[in-house]
């Protein structure tokens, strides 16, 4: 790992986003294969990557304060999505042994349908769930932290939502997925790193690794700035940053 897991995840670049936007920084990262596909047609997914970069991304998540996905991907993998990987020597255990040092688990789901037994609500981290004004969530009482916001165009107002969390405390987040809510954030300007873990695979079909992001013509591209790529297990590690118009 040539670069640190600070610098993978930007934190030098943190303060400059929590003082100038009033929000977190925001890392997205995805796996994909070279076709850019994250999930074969059947829908199966694991695994694309290696196990060297899975265990990576426990180091990465780490190094974040907040990780985040969508209510499709606690729907689909019911991911548990707090730090492990005590045989990582680069780890630091501390993090893995004490529930109260995890970042923190955060689920986008307008509806509220994240169950109240779903592997993210367990004790093994603290877990917030961010719902609509208008949603039911009674279930989740007394089980997990509830963060309410306004609706927008395509779910909930990620803007509000990342205002939440910055005051919580939360100055740097982890958006691992899924695609839909990947391209909410990216239409709306709200992502300021790439990681992007590509396995030498093809699947020539199935999920694309990036849903409607807001861009429909070649003039409205998001470039990206090139910052590092590094060779992870089998797998590659490209390093982006956006490059914002004017």
């Amino acid at each position: 790992m040539a670069l640190s897991v600070g610098e993978l995840v930007g934190r030098g670049e943190w303060a400059a986003v929590n003082r100038g936007w009033g929000r977190p920084f925001v890392v997205y990262k995805f796996a994909a294969t070279l076709d850019g596909r994250i999930a074969a047609e059947d829908g199966s997914s694991q695994w694309i990557t290696s196990a060297e970069s899975r265990a990576e991304v426990h180091l990465l998540r780490a190094g974040c304060q907040a990780t985040v996905v969508g209510s499709g991907t606690q729907q689909a993998d019911n991911p548990n999505l707090a730090v492990r990987g005590n045989d990582d020597p680069r780890l630091d255990l501390s993090m893995v042994t004490d529930p109260g040092r995890q970042p923190w688990r955060v689920v986008i789901d307008s509806n509220a349908k994240t169950p109240a037994d779903a592997k993210v609500c367990n004790g093994a981290a603290p877990t917030l769930i961010v719902v609509a004004e208008d949603a039911d969530a009674a279930h989740l009482d007394g089980t997990v932290d509830v963060l309410r916001v306004g609706r927008a165009d395509r779910g909930l107002d990620l803007h509000a939502v990342l205002r939440g969390l910055f005051a919580r405390g939360i100055n740097g987040v982890f958006l691992e997925g899924g695609p839909t809510l990947a391209g909410s954030f990216i239409a709306a300007g709200l992502v300021d790193r790439v990681v992007n873990y590509v396995a030498p695979a093809l699947l020539g079909s199935g999920k694309s690794g990036l849903e409607n992001a807001g861009i429909h013509t070649m003039s409205d591209i998001l470039r990206l700035d090139l910052i590092d790529v590094s060779r992870v297990g089998p797998d590659i590690r490209l390093i982006t940053r956006p490059v914002r118009k004017g």
